[in-house]
C-alpha cells in the first residue's frame, strides 16, 4: 500500500484530498496544527498528526517512509496587513517542506499552488500556465506569496525533486472549516438587496480539484503547473447562481470599484478597533479589477482532467454549512 503524506489535511482542499486518497486506498497521514478546527476530517479513516510546516526538522522525520507528499497547508488571505504571516508561512513554509521531502527520499510531490500567482494573460482574455507572475505593482500580499512559494518548488525541482505545482481557481465545496468561500453563502443568504461589483472571477468545485491533484500526482510533469479551474464567471452571474441556492434574490445593486474601495476602507478601519478580519479588503477590490478568467486546457490535455459546473458544488457546499450550523 502506498503511502501518502498531507500537510494541511484540515483545510478545505487537504481534507477532502485526505478522504478521497483514503477512500482509493492509499496508507493516509493528515498534519494538522495544534489547536486547528478538524471538522472537516469527521470520519476520516487515516492517521492525523500535528505538526508545522515552519519545523523542517519534525517535517522530514514524518515524511519518513511516505511515498508522496501533497503540500496543501497555507494561509489564504487578501489582508495585506498580514503579509509576513503570508510570505512566512506560503514561502518559508514551502521551502521547508521541500528540503523535507528531499530528505526523506519521497517520490513525488504535489504542491498546492494558486491561480493568483499565474501571470496577466499576453494576448486573449484567459490566463495560461505560461504567463509569468507579474502582478507585483498591485501589492496584493497573497498573490505574491503564493509566486514566491512556486519559486521555492522550482529551485527543489533543480536539486532534483520530482514535484509538480497545481493551481486551482477559487474553490467552493463542502468542509470548508475556514469559510473562505463560504462567507458568500452566510453574505447573501436570504437578502433582498444583492450588491455586486464589475469583473469576475475562475471558480471550481473542491471535488474537482481533488480529482485533478491525484491526476497530478499520476501524470503531471516534474517542474510544471497546471490550472485547475471550471468555469469564468463574471461576479454578478457567481452571485446569481449562489442567489438560487441560499434564497436570496438576483444580484441587483451594482456597486462601482471606487464605492467598493471605500468600503473595503471602512471594513479595514473597523476590523482596527474590534480585531475581527475584515470581510472585504482593499486587496479584495484590487484583485476583483485584474484579469481573473483562467483555462484549464493543459489539464484537460495533460492529466485528463474534466471540471463541471460549480452549481452543484455550491449545493454541496451550501447544505454542508448548514448540517455543521455555520450558517
Amino acid at each position: 500500500m502506498e503511502r501518502v503524506f498531507v500537510t494541511g489535511a484540515n483545510g478545505l482542499v487537504g481534507s477532502n484530498l485526505c478522504h478521497r486518497l483514503s477512500e482509493l486506498g492509499y496508507e493516509v497521514t493528515g498534519m494538522v496544527r495544534d489547536n486547528s478546527n478538524l471538522l472537516g476530517l469527521q470520519g476520516f479513516n487515516g492517521k492525523v498528526i500535528h505538526g508545522d510546516i515552519l519545523d523542517e526538522r519534525s517535517l522530514s522525520k514524518f515524511m519518513e517512509g511516505s511515498d508522496f507528499v501533497f503540500h496543501t497547508a497555507g494561509l489564504v488571505s487578501f489582508d495585506n496587513r498580514v503579509r509576513k504571516d503570508l510570505l512566512k508561512v506560503n514561502v518559508d513554509g514551502t521551502r521547508n517542506v521541500m528540503n523535507a521531502a528531499i530528505t526523506a527520499g519521497v517520490k513525488k510531490v504535489v504542491h498546492t499552488s494558486s491561480v493568483a500567482a499565474i501571470g496577466l494573460p499576453r494576448s486573449g482574455a484567459v490566463c495560461r500556465e505560461s504567463d509569468e507572475y507579474d502582478r507585483f505593482k498591485y501589492n496584493i500580499a497573497y498573490a505574491d506569496s503564493k509566486h514566491y512559494g512556486e519559486v521555492e518548488v522550482r529551485k527543489a525541482v533543480d536539486r532534483g525533486l520530482d514535484a509538480v505545482i497545481v493551481n486551482p481557481a477559487s474553490i467552493v465545496g463542502q468542509r470548508d472549516v475556514y469559510s473562505h468561500f463560504g462567507v458568500l453563502l452566510r453574505i447573501l443568504k436570504g437578502k433582498r438587496i444583492v450588491p455586486f461589483v464589475p469583473g469576475g472571477m475562475c471558480v471550481v468545485g473542491v471535488d474537482d480539484v481533488v480529482t485533478g491533484e491525484i491526476a497530478a500526482l499520476k501524470s503531471g510533469r516534474s517542474g510544471e503547473r497546471y490550472i485547475l479551474g471550471s468555469e469564468n464567471l463574471s461576479f454578478k452571474e457567481l452571485f446569481s447562481r449562489i442567489a438560487r441556492v441560499v434564497g436570496a434574490r438576483k444580484p441587483n445593486v451594482f456597486v462601482p470599484v471606487w464605492t467598493a474601495k471605500l468600503a473595503a476602507s471602512a471594513l479595514e478601519l473597523l476590523s482596527n478597533m474590534n480585531g475581527k478580519p475584515p470581510v472585504l479588503t482593499k486587496a479584495h477590490v484590487v484583485s476583483a479589477t485584474i484579469p481573473h478568467y483562467f483555462t484549464s486546457e493543459k489539464a484537460k490535455r495533460e492529466l485528463g482532467y474534466e471540471p463541471h459546473p460549480v452549481d452543484m458544488a455550491i449545493k454541496k457546499a451550501y447544505d454542508w454549512h448548514l448540517e455543521n450550523g455555520l450558517m
